[in-house]
């Protein structure tokens, strides 16, 4: 049977330091992957690429916000100069406002930065891996949309805001890119118990939030009989990676149990 074609791969992942990003980035190293670790903590990205080097992995890890250009141009020239090329981009940053906030309540500073990281962070990081990618005539790309993408989420406009224009960013750099031999997907994972890092925790401030999802949201359990774990996200974004997703592009998998199919 054919495998993934992972093998040797080079793979970034924005986000990388986080609770999923770091899930991917095992999935990666597990199928012979070498991984980038970028995350806007330098810390969290150096940690999990020191795990990663700790399993015979060959991987780093780079501080950079994914809002900043110059700071996105260095992280893929550091890439780029280790590695000599990036074959996969995954997006994984994401940034949610705890405790949810009704609209009329959302301070634009907020507003801004969870768009900032979730989607505009998503456009820089594919502006500046995409010439990247179209010198070798091929690529990947991974981005991680969500549920919330889909539909309401009580509490988490910003952030449904951003996942919606996700799905839709997907499908334009799909369209837009195909002539290059380029493939963009997304994948809208379910309400998981694993928090996003909060605005807070990005700003540096105290956050003592126990809550881990909006309020109001329903976590009925989906069609499945269960919610969902962060391993069930890893498989999905290692196909779309993979030569198995060859002929897939422009589309979104939602990786949730089937609630959406069961509203």
């Amino acid at each position: 049977m054919r495998d993934l074609g992972l093998t040797d791969k080079v793979v970034l992942i924005s986000g990388g330091g986080g609770v999923l990003g770091s899930a991917f980035a095992r999935g990666f190293a597990d199928s012979g992957a070498k991984v980038a670790i970028g995350d806007f903590v330098g810390d969290k990205a150096e940690k999990v690429a020191s795990d990663l080097v700790s399993h015979g992995t060959d991987a780093i890890g780079i501080g950079a916000d994914v809002t900043k250009e110059d700071q996105v141009v260095k992280m893929v020239a550091d890439v780029v100069g280790r590695f000599g090329t990036i074959d996969i981009l995954v997006n994984a940053a994401a940034v949610q406002i705890y405790p949810g906030k009704e609209i009329t309540e959302v301070e634009s500073p907020e507003w801004d930065f969870v768009l900032g990281i979730g989607l505009k962070g998503i456009f820089m990081c594919s502006k500046h891996v995409v010439p990247v990618m179209k010198k070798a005539s091929r690529g990947k790309i991974v981005n991680i949309a969500s549920i919330a993408g889909h539909r309401g989420l009580p509490g988490g406009s910003a952030y449904s805001a951003a996942k919606g224009g996700v799905v839709n960013l997907t499908r334009q750099m799909g369209v837009e890119l195909g002539k290059y031999h380029i493939n963009v997907n997304s994948i809208s994972p379910g309400f998981t118990p694993n928090r996003l890092t909060s605005v807070n925790q990005y700003a540096g401030k105290p956050d003592d939030s126990s809550q881990t999802v909006a309020a109001g949201v329903n976590l009925t359990v989906p069609p499945l009989g269960r919610n969902g774990d962060i391993e069930d996200y890893v498989g999905p974004v290692l196909f779309l990676a993979s030569a198995w997703a060859d002929y897939i592009t422009g589309a979104d998998i939602p990786v949730e149990g089937g609630r959406m199919a069961a509203r």
